[in-house]
């Protein structure tokens, strides 16, 4: 087994009769599939969710649960070395994404009990609650209030532009009709806006990424 560099395209791992209607599926039905293929012992479906999921769950357990950068890699990758030796074996009701963050969050929280390290009320609470759902819901209200703050740091014209863009789903041209400003001018205040988040946001944008919140800031 290989751990590929996070930056490989991963379409060239897949066998060529899969590459023709990978794009046709939804990402749970991507998810199921590689699944089964990882179980009957196909690397190239272990690679996929390394390369999808390592860099976002080094963030969750560096930033979010306070670990060193070196602790945090070494926990992500032993989490995935046991989900290949264990994959006959599993049982992955809900999803992917939830069974390893999960399985992150319970060693994280392993080891700081082992170095007596304090761990923050809320997360006490959400380790003790066996349900995925929970869980994803726990993650996501985080990287939500994270973003959210990071969003109230905008000049407030530039921010609304980004919202109504965003968040509304609005135009360029139908946003300057709104404000009546020019489209030159909503294009620059959404340059400028995007340029901030990202900066404000770049050592969370793996993790922000698995949760849909990345098409913000494209």
């Amino acid at each position: 087994m290989v751990f590929h560099n996070k930056s490989e395209n991963i379409l060239l791992l897949f066998p060529e009769y899969l590459k023709h209607f990978w794009m046709d599926m939804k990402y749970h039905e991507k998810e199921l599939f590689l699944f089964e293929e990882m179980k009957k012992g196909k690397e190239y479906a272990f690679d996929f969710f390394f390369n999808y999921y390592y860099p976002g769950l080094c963030v969750y357990a560096q930033k979010m649960i306070s670990l060193q950068e070196e602790e945090a890699r070494d926990i992500v990758q032993d989490v995935f070395v046991k989900f290949w030796k264990n994959r006959q074996e599993l049982n992955i009701q809900f999803s992917i994404r939830s069974y390893l963050f999960i399985a992150v969050k319970n060693k994280c929280f392993d080891l700081l009990r082992k170095k007596n390290r304090s761990i923050r009320t809320q997360e006490i609470t959400v380790q003790n609650d066996s349900s995925d759902e929970s869980f994803e819901t726990y993650v996501f209200a985080e990287l939500e209030a994270l973003f959210n703050n990071s969003l109230s740091k905008l000049p407030e014209r530039c921010r609304e532009i980004f919202e109504l863009s965003r968040l509304h789903g609005m135009k360029n041209r139908e946003i300057a009709e709104k404000l009546n400003l020019s489209e030159k001018t909503v294009e620059n205040q959404m340059t400028k806006a995007l340029h901030i988040l990202r900066v404000e946001l770049k050592d969370y944008l793996p993790l922000l990424a698995l949760f849909e919140f990345f098409h913000f800031l494209r």
